[in-house]
């Protein structure tokens, strides 16, 4: 069985060949020579860590992947404290990077909870993208409070 040959009407649907006379434009791939440096290591991150590259906390994702952190500020002692405690509050980061709820997992020093959680409150992590699931994310975080 023979199928018709189809004719085409349209002028856009025509391959030209290409004009040698237009003028060509180039891109060039070289690699910047630009150095840009960190002062964070990724040696010893979190409440565990000792020295330089120790952040003062801990987040533990649950499993739920992560997220950038685009600011934050780490809590100060209060004065009028003396003990050592690690402050874990389980908190949301919203869909937008800001955060949701916070509810403190252990029961410590009232001064030293309301300073983690006031300064939790100002921190912003990555928003996320419009393709993705706009869903709030729950992660915990350990702030250690030591005597110096």
């Amino acid at each position: 069985m023979e199928l018709p040959k189809a004719k085409n009407t349209s002028e856009e649907n025509i391959i030209k060949p290409a004009d040698k006379m237009k003028e060509k434009t180039t891109t060039s791939k070289t690699e910047s020579k630009e150095k840009t440096e960190d002062n964070v290591t990724t040696e010893g991150q979190g409440n565990l860590a000792q020295g330089e590259g120790s952040f003062g906390f801990d987040i533990e994702w649950g499993g739920k992947g992560t997220r950038k952190i685009y600011s934050y500020r780490i809590p100060s002692y209060p004065e009028g404290v003396q003990k050592e405690v690690d402050i874990r509050l389980r908190f949301t980061i919203l869909p937008d990077g800001t955060i949701g709820t916070i509810i403190p997992q252990t029961k410590a020093d009232t001064k030293l909870e309301n300073a983690a959680i006031n300064s939790l409150r100002q921190w912003r992590f990555e928003p996320l993208s419009q393709n993705q699931k706009q869903a709030e994310q729950t992660a915990i975080i350990v702030f250690p409070y030591r005597l110096q």
